[in-house]
């Protein structure tokens, strides 16, 4: 897995409504929990063979507080997200997670591409 794919640490602040990755290539990513939600990969929020939305959706007022979030690492390639709405099926790939980063330096390489 290249190092751009590659969590170092996560960090889970429900206060800030973040989560924060640090990548092993030093590039640190902040999500916002809600986007994060949103962006939720399982079968059933997005239906089988479903469209998976992209960067936009950390551009797009929350919808509610996040106050009960749990995060682990399933292997090594993906995290899993507990939502206090009971919702724990979606496996956020650490590739995914990567290509979502919603950091001004990372939109713009994707404007380039």
């Amino acid at each position: 897995m290249p190092a751009s794919s590659t969590a170092e640490r996560v960090a889970l602040d429900t206060d800030a409504q973040t989560l924060t990755i640090l990548w092993a290539d030093g590039h640190t990513s902040v999500f916002p929990l809600d986007g994060l939600r949103r962006a939720c990969p399982c079968a059933q929020c997005r239906g089988h063979g479903g469209t998976r939305p992209g960067p936009e959706v950390f551009g797009e007022p929350p919808e509610r507080m996040w106050t009960d979030v749990r995060a682990e690492t399933v292997g090594t390639y993906a995290l899993r997200l507990t939502w206090d709405d009971g919702h724990d099926t979606g496996l956020y790939r650490w590739e995914r997670l990567r290509a979502l980063c919603p950091c001004d330096e990372c939109r713009s390489d994707e404007d380039v591409t």
